[in-house]
């Protein structure tokens, strides 16, 4: 009988990518895909064997049936103050569903002693996961190289510059098609990944500076790094619609970066894949248009 694999957030910027890699693998395994709404269903309505459901975890509205029948889960959520209190609701779900493993995804430098509450908070569901019992493989990714699309595309457009309060740290960058790759081999070959935990990053730490001249190379235009105070930054993250909690989230990011404390470089992503993990130099060539 074929597999079930429930994965939430599911039109993430890794959700995404772990749904379209699980439908790319030559295998009868089914995909649900969990979503918040039916609007954002659409954004994976062409990928190969999944089926959109719609999940609210406040309410808990459509969770029964999004678990029926699955067998294993990709847990991934937004962030949010709310997110030992979301996953603590998918867990006792699982646990009640019989799902055979967890593979979760969680934050570089998880800790309950962290300096930032989101690496906390991750560590508390980590800690609801593992007393579950239910198998599982954690993965803490470090700063995402999409950021720069997602964060950042809209000033590289239009003002050939990003901003952002880092001063001279290093960041060993990884691409969201690598956490996913990660997540993808260690559901399909659960029994070699279990109750394992893996830091992923890309294969070398680089400063913002140097990821401008990366991203000019790539884009054939001149982008420059521009750092900025910690109160210019949250007075441009308030004028997008940020909530506080996440704006704070990010600052104390930022000052993690600072003191060099995302500069690590794992060899997770080839240990796992068999592949070297994808550099900022190939991610900026296949995104080139995304910064021109």
């Amino acid at each position: 009988m074929a597999e079930t694999i429930l994965v939430t957030g599911a039109t993430g910027t890794v959700g995404s990518e772990a749904v379209n890699q699980l439908s790319d693998v030559k295998s009868d395994i089914k995909i649900k895909a969990a979503v918040h709404s039916v609007e954002n269903a659409k954004k994976i309505q062409n990928f190969q064997r999944v089926e959109p459901v719609q999940i609210d975890y406040d309410t808990q509205k459509g969770l029964q049936e999004a678990f029926k029948n699955v067998d294993k889960l990709f847990l991934l959520t937004h962030p949010s103050f709310k997110t030992v209190e979301h996953e603590s609701t998918l867990v006792n779900e699982a646990k009640k569903s019989g799902i055979k493993h967890i593979v979760k995804q969680s934050i570089m430098r998880a800790d309950l002693d962290a300096d930032v509450e989101a690496m906390r908070l991750h560590k508390q569901a980590e800690k609801l996961i593992e007393d579950s019992e239910i198998p599982y493989t954690f993965l803490r990714p470090n700063e995402f190289m999409q950021g720069f699309i997602n964060f950042q595309g809209t000033t590289i457009k239009s003002n050939n510059a990003f901003y952002i309060p880092a001063e001279d740290a290093k960041v060993s960058f990884v691409d969201a098609r690598d956490i996913a790759a990660v997540a993808v081999k260690a559901l399909m070959n659960g029994d070699n990944h279990y109750n394992k935990t893996y830091v992923i990053t890309g294969p070398e730490a680089l400063s913002y500076h140097q990821a401008a001249e990366i991203l000019s190379n790539a884009a054939e235009k001149k982008i420059d790094y521009v750092n900025i105070s910690e109160e210019e930054t949250r007075e441009a993250l308030k004028e997008t619609g940020m909530n506080d909690w996440l704006i704070n989230t990010i600052l104390d990011l930022y000052t993690l970066y600072r003191k060099g404390h995302a500069s690590e470089v794992s060899a997770a992503v080839e240990n796992v894949t068999g592949r070297k993990a994808t550099t900022f130099v190939e991610f900026a060539e296949d995104h080139a248009d995304a910064f021109r």
